[in-house]
């Protein structure tokens, strides 16, 4: 495949993984965040729907050589409500704000391959994975893991995922 054609793939994939995140809202609204892992940068999540977001993380790997990592993912939220009796109280009690959740989405990575190559190369792949969010008042902590397998250059297999926070701008 040549540089041209692998340039125009990996900028439709990463206008359509991006165009989704400024659709309108139709309930809950935007949050914004950092992550701390692969890549470890700042993150955006956009809830559209009870059980449908999209999620992107910009930022940077801080293994091997320099790599600027921008993924994109639909979510399937499955939000719970835990609850316990105890029985030494005799009380009932409940955490809500529990939300796991599954994702398919994209991966575009740049890196900067060391001298005297110095040519910079474009990975795009494809990711599946999942993760779960505990939301306390306005802020979201999460905790997610995500296997990727690159399809440009060549087919490859990492494992992506962190741990991180989010504000959410409007209340739920």
């Amino acid at each position: 495949m040549n540089k041209t054609k692998i340039k125009s793939i990996t900028i439709i994939i990463c206008i359509l993984t991006l165009l989704p995140a400024i659709a309108p809202a139709q309930n809950y609204g935007p949050s914004l965040g950092i992550i701390l892992g692969s890549p470890t940068g700042f993150t955006m999540k956009y809830v559209f729907a009870p059980k449908s977001a999209i999620a992107i993380n910009a930022g940077w790997s801080l293994v091997k050589n320099a790599r600027f990592h921008c993924t994109g993912d639909y979510q399937f939220l499955f939000p719970q409500t835990l609850r316990w009796r105890d029985e030494f109280e005799g009380t009932e009690h409940e955490m809500r704000g529990f939300t796991p959740y599954f994702g398919i989405g994209g991966r575009f990575v740049i890196v900067a391959t060391d001298p005297p190559n110095e040519e910079t190369e474009f990975h795009v792949g494809l990711r599946l994975g999942g993760g779960v969010e505990y939301a306390i008042n306005r802020f979201g902590l999460f905790l997610e893991i995500y296997p990727v397998v690159d399809i440009v250059p060549s087919t490859d297999f990492s494992v992506e995922g962190g741990f991180g926070f989010r504000f959410y701008l409007s209340g739920k």
